[in-house]
């Protein structure tokens, strides 16, 4: 099997300067993802319900996948140890903040058009996703995918693929001494 290549912390840094000159959206999922190791469709599948601010948690309870003639489909996450709570650094709770109200006006903007509830895993329930098309409908996990390469290019960038963020994620956690138990469970 070929090694997937992962960033060193020098990248990780250059990358997170370059995801802060980008919509907000991006910054945040991007930050989200290098933070926890989440793969994309958890991220894609979260929800505000999931964040408790007060405690510094994120919840992983589905997964967001997209099915060609469904659209966007919610499930559960792909093995049973990836329903999971990752406790979060305090700086990653306040940029979960700041989108929150970032996210706030940008709803007010779109108006009626923002969908009240959507259908996850058969029952309706309250829009509270995370990661939104410009309307409020989930985001196709596809397209934060087929985004990076081009934003990776353009800051110059080495070119890795999405989910070597994840490993990138394992590979800080395991260099700052973080028991391999530990990191598998965040992982998930």
């Amino acid at each position: 099997r070929k090694e997937r290549p992962v960033a060193d912390e020098e990248t990780v840094q250059k990358l997170i300067a370059a995801l802060e000159t980008q919509s907000m959206k991006y910054e945040v999922y991007f930050k989200l993802v290098l933070a926890t190791g989440m793969r994309r469709g958890e991220a894609c599948g979260l929800r505000w319900s999931d964040i408790d601010f007060d405690n510094s948690l994120l919840s992983i309870r589905r997964s967001l996948t997209s099915i060609p003639g469904q659209g966007q489909v919610f499930s559960t996450p792909k093995t049973k140890r990836s329903r999971r709570c990752i406790k979060i650094e305090p700086d990653a709770v306040e940029l979960l903040r700041d989108y929150r109200r970032y996210q706030t006006e940008e709803r007010f903007k779109v108006g009626s058009r923002w969908p009240r509830e959507i259908e996850i895993m058969g029952k309706m329930a309250e829009n509270d996703l995370l990661f939104t098309t410009w309307d409020g409908h989930p985001i196709d996990p596809g397209s934060v995918s087929s985004w990076f390469p081009g934003f990776l290019r353009e800051h110059g960038l080495p070119p890795v693929r999405f989910h070597s963020l994840r490993h990138t994620n394992a590979s800080l956690l395991i260099a700052a001494h973080v028991p391999v138990v530990t990191v598998a469970g965040r992982l998930g």
